[in-house]
């Protein structure tokens, strides 16, 4: 080290001998040297000159400078080099170092320092840029409040009021497209428009206002549907266009003629033009020949030319643009520099391409590869909600990889991965609540460890209300994160423990099917099958193909309705069940379970897992329900459910904890749900319920009665009781499952009652020891209607699962409030029917199985009033 100092003072000497810097302190002579570096980049993009920069940069930080610079200065110059390579190499480590190095620059600067509105600046847009790598809505929350300030410190008169107007903008934007806030788009358009009004027309920034206006618009068209926003947008674009035609500057170029290429797709949406797709493609094929190589945009600029080669094949029908549209996707997959997001986008889409072009080994190879990087996409990194943002980007390629591997490779591999790629927020839940005994025994250390670092990690930053906790929690998290994997590897380095956290066996999977069978039913466009588990054998059913087509044109009919509706929609639902039955039956005939002769209690048992575009089907209801008819799943088996094979084996892991036989059941009702309108905020029907639960358990178990209770009560309550029986209103949130929950009521700071949501997010953060069974008499509970997470599952059943329960008893879409009464008394009945409680795993199973067919009995024309009660679990 001390040879490599004495190197550089040597150097430096020589410069200020020869360069004339003899009375230059060294700090200053490296910084300039630094500076030559970086607009070398700039000019030519060469990697050297920037390494160079960086280097010279860290040398001019080494030197007694206190007397002569600012500290901040120089730091604020690292950091933007450190940034410039990030964006030529798409290196997150020079982007983790550049936002420290900022973060100490604004932090040791005066705010008298000139440059104080810059450094401010500079680590908004570094901040910003790990979110377009990470998706940490965080880090957008906080580059929010610093490029505000940034603003705020700039006067109207200075040159750089406009390019931070322009960099607030580009982050409002992806704050709107993150949470679909009008007011966030609203104030990225207003900056952009101050921005382009307060430089000359001449200015060599104008193009990019421009540019970055025309996609703003473009997205309050897309909202709002209002075409005086897509023409102003065209007009804008095309003069950004014009204006950067002579700049040097070949990423800004890219972006003008990208986001000009967009317009005209939209344009083209709406007129059905050829030539403004025509256009559109060369605009962005133009963008994409201009970006460097290696460039981190590269992914998503050719995402979106594949996404209009693929619009131009629908169109024309020619094969070419097909083909076209699978080597640009495959060209997105292959940029190493992109965000793994945009990478794995890429990926998805090159893989249905190979798949239709029956290229199955190179589909299988992008399959495996993708499902890899997904999980390091979801990591530990990411707070909950960011995960499951993470994951709606990449909603059926499990499916697919799954639908590929059993044409290529074996069906173990193709369940593994199917496996890997789904219910991934799920699986990293449960792995939270793993059980630490037989590490505390010999390891307390590393138990300890990776208990406070699985803690750190699960902290909600979104629950935190000021924004410097939640900017701490966030940072907290990341280095608990990378810690925590850590703790991991070293966990499973020890013997025995190799499978620690990591994907099952498939020995492990077969284990879940004992005392029954596993199907998971895979249903892609190309292909579906049946992929069959039992404890001595795994084989795989092939389906025929018109499975996918169908089921795709069956499961975008929306059921529910007015209620003059409801006979015609109960007459097509029972279609939907006849049709399912087709291939069910076949499944069952196939598993070997093709009697219906069988008393209800020697049903064999079958877990249903659903995936691809079987994730939302009722198997457990197909078939022909009329009166004295056996073509259906209920006269041949007693039907369960199960998101995934792993969440199946952690219900089985619960269940075989001893809590005893003194049984704890809390009774959870809202006759009455505040902020809803007269009809639907009282439920009669609760009242009975609950007087007839009480009347069946109370000679079984201690019953705890909890009307109009708030979330915390009830999980207060949860921690201690084995059953618990919710009759309330549930609230499914499709586009943010993890919000999804039961209503219960709070009082707020002025004595009102208001609603107060148990949510999926907030189950998945306690971990019951006591749990056997929830009862959810609540709509929409089991629902798995959210088109771009239908692969993870979440739900408010997957969310009692994850807290503890092996158990859980939901409704597939809203329910009839006298039914649910009828199907819960019939329920707790037949488990009660032999004189004492039973809650073992068939029992539960088979009395809800009993309940619904006594349901069914009474109106079989209507399932849509009895169909929608489904048991997940053990």
């Amino acid at each position: 080290m001390e040879d490599q100092q004495e190197d550089v003072d040597a150097f430096l000497a020589y410069m200020a001998e020869h360069f004339g810097l003899e009375d230059v302190p060294p700090y200053a002579t490296a910084l300039y040297i630094a500076k030559i570096g970086y607009q070398n980049f700039l000019q030519n993009g060469a990697k050297d000159q920037i390494d160079a920069a960086i280097k010279f940069a860290r040398i001019s930080l080494r030197y007694d400078h206190r007397t002569s610079a600012s500290t901040g200065s120089l730091q604020n110059n690292l950091g933007v080099f450190l940034e410039a390579r990030f964006e030529r190499t798409g290196d997150m480590a020079d982007l983790e170092e550049a936002i420290q190095i900022n973060r100490r620059a604004v932090a040791s600067a005066p705010e008298n320092d000139p440059n104080f509105a810059a450094y401010h600046n500079n680590l908004g847009n570094k901040l910003e840029r790990r979110y377009d790598r990470t998706g940490d809505i965080n880090d957008l929350d906080e580059a929010v409040q610093i490029s505000e300030r940034a603003v705020a410190l700039t006067s109207e008169d200075q040159s750089n009021l406009a390019i931070r107007l322009s960099n607030l903008s580009q982050i409002f934007a992806k704050l709107y497209k993150r949470r679909q806030d009008m007011s966030d788009l609203e104030k990225a358009i207003q900056a952009l428009r101050r921005a382009a009004t307060s430089v000359s027309d001449g200015h060599s920034n104008l193009a990019t206002y421009l540019g970055n206006l025309s996609n703003q618009l473009d997205s309050r068209y897309q909202r709002t549907g209002d075409t005086k926003d897509l023409e102003e947008s065209l007009q804008i674009a095309r003069r950004a266009v014009s204006l950067g035609s002579t700049s040097e500057d070949y990423s800004k170029r890219a972006d003008q003629f990208h986001g000009l290429g967009n317009t005209l797709e939209l344009r083209y949406m709406q007129t059905g033009d050829m030539n403004d797709l025509k256009e559109a493609i060369e605009m962005v094929t133009q963008a994409i020949v201009l970006m460097p190589e290696n460039h981190p945009d590269s992914a998503n600029y050719l995402n979106d030319l594949g996404n209009k080669l693929m619009l131009q094949y629908m169109q024309t029908g020619d094969a070419a643009y097909l083909g076209g549209a699978g080597r640009v996707f495959g060209r997105s997959w292959g940029s190493y520099g992109s965000a793994p997001f945009t990478r794995i986008y890429g990926a998805s889409w090159y893989l249905k391409v190979l798949i239709f072009s029956e290229m199955y080994n190179e589909a299988a190879e992008i399959a495996t590869l993708a499902i890899d990087l997904l999980l390091i996409v979801a990591s530990r990194y990411l707070d909950r909600n960011d995960r499951q943002y993470a994951m709606s980007k990449f909603t059926g390629i499990a499916a697919d990889a799954c639908a590929v591997l059993l044409q290529t490779r074996d069906q173990e591999t193709a369940l593994q991965y199917l496996e890997k790629g789904r219910a991934v927020i799920l699986g990293q839940a449960i792995d939270d609540w793993n059980d630490l005994s037989f590490l505390r025994e010999e390891h307390m250390e590393l138990a300890t460890n990776l208990k406070a670092l699985r803690d750190v990690v699960n902290i909600s930053s979104s629950r935190l209300s000021a924004e410097p906790d939640r900017f701490l929690a966030a940072q907290q998290r990341r280095a608990a994160a990378k810690e925590l994997e850590l703790c991991i590897q070293s966990i499973r380095e020890l013997p025995g423990q190799e499978q620690f956290m990591a994907t099952q066996s498939i020995e492990d999977m077969q284990a879940c099917a004992a005392d029954g069978t596993v199907v998971v039913v895979n249903v892609t466009d190309s292909r579906s099958d049946a992929i069959i588990l039992s404890t001595k054998a795994i084989h795989t059913a092939s389906l025929p193909d018109e499975f996918g087509p169908e089921a795709r044109k069956w499961i975008s009919k929306e059921w529910h309705g007015p209620r003059s509706q409801r006979g015609l929609r109960n007459k097509e639902y029972m279609a939907f069940l006849n049709w399912l039955w087709g291939y069910v039956k076949f499944i069952l005939y196939v598993v070997g379970h093709a009697d219906d002769s069988l008393a209800i209690d020697c049903l064999p048992r079958i877990w249903w897992v659903g995936t691809g575009l079987a994730s939302s089907l009722p198997f457990h209801a197909a078939g022909d329900h009329s009166p004295g008819s056996t073509e259906n799943t209920f006269s041949h088996v007693t039907s369960s459910y199960a998101s995934s094979i792993k969440t199946l084996s952690y219900s089985r892991s619960r269940c075989s904890v001893n809590i005893g036989s003194d049984w704890k059941t809390m009774i959870a009702t809202m006759p009455v749900t505040p902020g809803l309108k007269a009809d639907r905020a009282r439920l009669p029907g609760v009242v009975t319920e609950k007087r007839n639960v009480t009347d069946i358990l109370q000679h079984h178990s201690t019953i705890e009665d909890v009307e109009q209770p708030s979330t915390k009560g009830v999980i207060r309550h949860l921690e201690d009781c084995n059953i618990a029986h919710f009759a309330c209103h549930g609230r499914t949130n499709l586009l943010d499952p993890l919000s999804s929950g039961l209503i219960l009521q709070r009082t707020d700071d002025n004595g009102s009652a208001v609603q107060d949501l148990l949510t999926v997010h907030g189950l998945s953060e306690i971990n019951l020891q006591n749990a056997r069974l929830a009862y959810l008499s609540a709509c929409s509970t089991a629902e798995n209607k959210a088109a771009r997470l239908a692969d993870e599952a979440i739900h408010v059943v997957s969310g009692f699962q994850v807290a503890g329960f092996p158990h859980v008893i939901g409704c597939l879409w809203p329910s009839v409030d006298q039914v649910c009464t009828e199907v819960a008394r019939s329920f707790y009945a037949s488990l009660v029917a032999q004189g004492s409680l039973c809650l073992d795993s068939k029992a539960i199973a088979v009395a809800l199985h009993r309940s619904v067919l006594e349901a069914r009995a009474k109106d079989w024309k209507r399932p849509l009033n009895w169909a929608q009660f489904v048991h997940y679990g053990a």
